[in-house]
């Protein structure tokens, strides 16, 4: 890839080394080494780094992704770095550009180049208005062009459904079957996978009935979610044994969960856990606002992790109304 005049170089030393690629740039028009690195990419994302304060209208796309990158990759988690990080390949025609000479043509042939559906090409333009943000904040380019991708019509392939009354208390009738409980658990808390799979026992305080959860996708999904009374004995139990979730990973979970529902003969996605709380709480009237700090879903105006004792009391009492 070639860099903006004066951004530095990188580039792999000959031999058997741990650390082959060196970061070079011209510091008093001597070319001086600033580091050694295992990978190209930690190398590159470093010269991007120290290039920050300075930032050049000649920055490529793929200078913009990595300087971008390593500010914001911090503050979320694995599941969304991965995303972006996928995201960022399927934009591959764009990585060698100058990031202040693309055009909206440019950005609609690489969204229109992705191979796969209407969510991945959503999920491309939504790394592209990061960038942009980013860039315009650093003074490399003046307006957003994203807003203007055009996605293909979204055509619903699997369209999400809660569990009825009938089948929620079949679940609670199938507590002998592994995976029945974590479902009922997910369902009286809407609580996404990976939030699930990251509890500790630590994580539940029996007293004051709430579940604080430390580790999600978004940072309104860090919260404290009550406890509905119906399962406060089950996790109380889990508590004292050590060991909430069973398992350790999606896939893992995702193998328990459909032996789960194989056995009590539904079909239904651990993501529709969510929806099924969401729509018992609509229905038990429970305000928007309540029903979007239980679920995690950002609440405008409401300061992020404030929880006073009145709030939990607030929270629990709505849960019980499920």
């Amino acid at each position: 890839m070639k860099m903006p005049n004066g951004f530095g170089t990188v580039y792999k030393l000959s031999g058997n080394r741990r650390r082959p690629y060196v970061v070079k740039k011209t510091v008093q028009g001597k070319q001086k080494a600033l580091g050694y690195f295992s990978t190209y990419q930690e190398a590159f994302e470093y010269l991007v780094e120290i290039n920050h304060c300075t930032p050049s209208r000649e920055l490529t796309f793929s200078a913009v992704y990595y300087g971008w990158k390593a500010r914001h990759f911090e503050k979320i988690g694995k599941s969304s770095q991965t995303a972006y990080a996928i995201s960022y390949r399927h934009l591959s025609p764009l990585h060698a550009m100058p990031f202040a000479s693309i055009t909206y043509p440019d950005l609609q042939a690489a969204v229109d180049a992705v191979e796969a559906g209407y969510c991945t090409r959503k999920k491309c333009r939504v790394l592209l208005s990061q960038l942009y943000k980013y860039a315009i904040k650093n003074g490399i380019v003046d307006h957003d062009l994203s807003p203007f991708v055009e996605l293909p019509r979204h055509v619903v392939v699997y369209r999400k459904k809660p569990f009825t009354a009938r089948q929620i208390g079949k679940l609670w009738r199938s507590l002998d079957v592994p995976g029945v409980a974590d479902a009922l658990i997910l369902i009286y808390t809407g609580m996404r996978i990976g939030e699930y799979i990251a509890l500790r026992p630590g994580d539940i305080n029996v007293r004051q009935r709430y579940i604080d959860i430390k580790h999600s996708k978004t940072a309104a999904g860090i919260r404290k979610v009550p406890i509905h009374h119906l399962i406060l004995g089950m996790l109380t139990e889990w508590k004292e044994a050590g060991i909430i979730c069973p398992c350790r990973t999606y896939d893992s979970f995702r193998w328990l969960w459909d032996k789960a529902m194989d056995a009590v003969r539904m079909k239904h996605t651990p993501h529709e856990c969510r929806h099924t709380l969401a729509t018992l709480l609509d229905r038990a009237e429970v305000s928007e606002t309540t029903i979007r700090m239980i679920l995690g879903h950002a609440r405008p105006g409401v300061t992020k992790g404030v929880y006073t004792h009145k709030t939990l009391a607030d929270l629990r009492k709505a849960i019980d109304r499920v």
